[in-house]
């Protein structure tokens, strides 16, 4: 019995202290701002703080997506809002923090439509049955009115975004 206990509790103290070196070691690559605490405590919540300081969006792109996750349950108070975008912006925007020429609609754009299908569609359905439909701009549009019409969280300036991505990635079938 003894044994059993010590092996047991040797694997947990092991596991939470390579969790705890993991977790020390994405926070320490965060920069410093005002932003950086909101960012932690709001987005670490639900995800990893990998994805997201991949994205690159320019301003816009990163208050849509906040916009977004705030309507997911991220708890993010309204006087942190703009911190936490110009924080993001600034660390994490296009190069130099400059509004890409394609207004966002590149791969900015495109990540942020990722985003939203990850969180938006996810909320209901795996991925799979998502990447399984093959379908035109048309019908990509009028599938994803119907989900919004049955409550998916995605904001009316965000429907034309993930349209575009969905069509895109997942165009019909030849």
């Amino acid at each position: 019995m003894k044994w059993n206990f010590g092996k047991t509790a040797m694997w947990m103290f092991a596991t939470i202290a390579v969790a705890t070196m993991a977790y020390a070691t994405a926070q320490e690559n965060l920069p410093e701002g005002d932003g950086k605490k909101v960012l932690e405590t709001a987005c670490t919540a639900c995800h990893g703080l990998e994805g997201v300081v991949k994205l690159h969006l320019d301003k816009d792109g990163w208050e849509g997506l906040i916009s977004s996750m705030v309507s997911n349950g991220a708890q993010v108070d309204q006087k942190d809002f703009p911190v936490l975008v110009d924080y993001l912006v600034k660390n994490f925007g296009p190069a130099g923090g400059a509004k890409p020429a394609d207004g966002g609609a590149g791969a900015g754009g495109d990540a942020a439509a990722k985003m939203i299908l990850e969180t938006a569609c996810t909320a209901c359905h795996d991925l799979d049955l998502v990447s399984d439909q093959h379908l035109s701009k048309e019908d990509w549009r009028a599938l994803v009115g119907s989900m919004v019409a049955k409550g998916a969280s995605v904001d009316d300036k965000d429907v034309p975004k993930l349209v575009d991505y969905l069509a895109k990635t997942y165009p019909p079938k030849k």
